[in-house]
């Protein structure tokens, strides 16, 4: 038990092989979760699939016991003790119920960040839903004291159904803030005389302008990157305008992108769609 080449995550727990995943390290604390406690906050986020900014899911497991009951302590956790606490067992695995787990957040991410994590949780095209947008809101109404409100206030009325994933819920807000409005989430568009339908990541329809977020996945991949350039070729063969978007222009450098937009906005006919790009150094 004392040998080195034994993992020790927790007290009194010794494992042969080193966690690979939030749920290993899950499954290695169970013998020691206490009756009624749930895995909660990033721990919980993680185990749901919710995307999260970089390293918000590593570190200690957040667990959570309903007040006034004394939170579990020691190494690799940290406990809470809420005064409102529900969940359920996910995989064999206790978890507070989604929408919890969505105010939770809101007391450790960012406002956009926290829109991206309730996108996820109302599901898409191709994911069922984990929350349905009432249930987020009735879960901030009970939770309204705890940290977070006013990100929860901002959050919940921007959260769309339909996103594929965090940048493109990122990308929908930048456009939005940018005066960019009616942007519909991944909305069907027939083509070729119905022969074909594709989905743009963000498009304004009326005015056959799409926006579509391309990864790293979208560069290496061989297959994925011919299917991008189908899908520009068709779409521009019918009209569209196509603004491809990187994770470069998102997360790198947003203003050399947003003076891109603006420039798009000056060669496009967009009238009738509110078009306000602002420039943010002038205050």
């Amino acid at each position: 038990m004392r040998t080195t080449s034994t993992h020790r995550p927790f007290h009194a727990v010794r494992l042969t092989i080193a966690p690979r995943s939030v749920r290993e390290l899950c499954l290695a604390y169970l013998p020691l979760m206490p009756e009624g406690a749930f895995f909660s906050h990033q721990t919980a986020a993680a185990l749901l699939d919710v995307p999260l900014p970089s390293g918000q899911s590593e570190g200690p497991l957040h667990i959570s016991v309903a007040f006034p009951r004394t939170p579990p302590r020691g190494r690799g956790v940290i406990g809470h003790s809420l005064g409102s606490v529900h969940g359920d067992i996910v995989d064999g695995l206790p978890l507070c119920v989604p929408a919890q787990v969505w105010c939770q957040l809101s007391g450790e991410l960012d406002r956009e960040d926290l829109v991206a994590a309730g996108d996820h949780l109302v599901g898409a095209r191709g994911r069922e839903p984990l929350a349905e947008i009432h249930e987020l809101m009735d879960a901030a109404g009970t939770l309204h004291r705890t940290k977070g409100p006013r990100e929860r206030t901002w959050a919940l009325p921007r959260i769309r159904f339909g996103a594929d994933s965090r940048p493109e819920s990122l990308l929908r807000l930048l456009l939005e803030a940018d005066g960019f409005v009616g942007l519909e989430v991944n909305r069907p568009v027939s083509l070729r005389r119905g022969r074909m339908v594709l989905h743009p990541d963000l498009s304004l329809p009326e005015h056959r302008i799409a926006f579509e977020y391309e990864g790293d996945g979208h560069r290496v991949d061989r297959r994925q990157w011919h299917l991008d350039i189908e899908r520009r070729d068709v779409l521009e063969s019918e009209g569209w305008r196509v603004v491809r978007v990187t994770a470069h222009d998102l997360f790198g450098n947003r203003d050399a992108f947003r003076d891109r937009l603006r420039r798009f906005v000056t060669n496009v006919d967009i009238r009738g769609t509110k078009v306000d790009i602002r420039d943010e150094s002038r205050g």
